[in-house]
């Protein structure tokens, strides 16, 4: 798991930048969208994992003085009514791994990578959802 200071960087970022469709958040109360029919809408499902510490140099007089890296994956999970087709799915995919292309959060410190866009798959148990995942490989140096 990323440490809090990426999780809420990420949060903060996302929260500001994407007005697509509601955002969920690890643990935080959500309930998926409907229209004025009942039939689900599109969301984002938020998930940060990684590796707390790495290290990245070598030779300091104590270990812990060395360059210490958190390194990990952002997960965005697009999820669309089943029956619609993908197009929606990877527009959404597509304009969330763009809004990080280039960007450096945290002062420059927290920066996004490679993004990859998965296959698509079913969204849930009950078949009212498709989805498609985006992974954004995020570096914080110096954590």
């Amino acid at each position: 798991m990323a440490s809090d200071v990426v999780y809420n960087a990420v949060k903060d970022y996302l929260t500001t930048n994407w007005t697509t469709t509601p955002l969920a958040f690890e643990n935080e109360e959500f309930t998926p969208p409907v229209d004025s029919e009942g039939r689900p809408t599109p969301f984002v499902a938020v998930e940060v994992t990684g590796n707390v510490y790495g290290q990245q140099s070598i030779g300091a007089s104590t270990q812990a003085t060395n360059r210490w890296d958190e390194e990990g994956q952002l997960w965005l999970h697009v999820f669309v009514r089943t029956s619609t087709g993908s197009s929606t799915a990877r527009n959404y995919a597509k304009t969330l791994a763009d809004l990080f292309r280039g960007t450096t959060l945290l002062s420059g410190d927290l920066e996004f990578m490679d993004a990859s866009i998965g296959l698509g798959e079913k969204g849930d148990d009950e078949g009212n959802y498709y989805r498609i995942s985006v992974s954004v490989d995020w570096r914080r140096i110096e954590a």
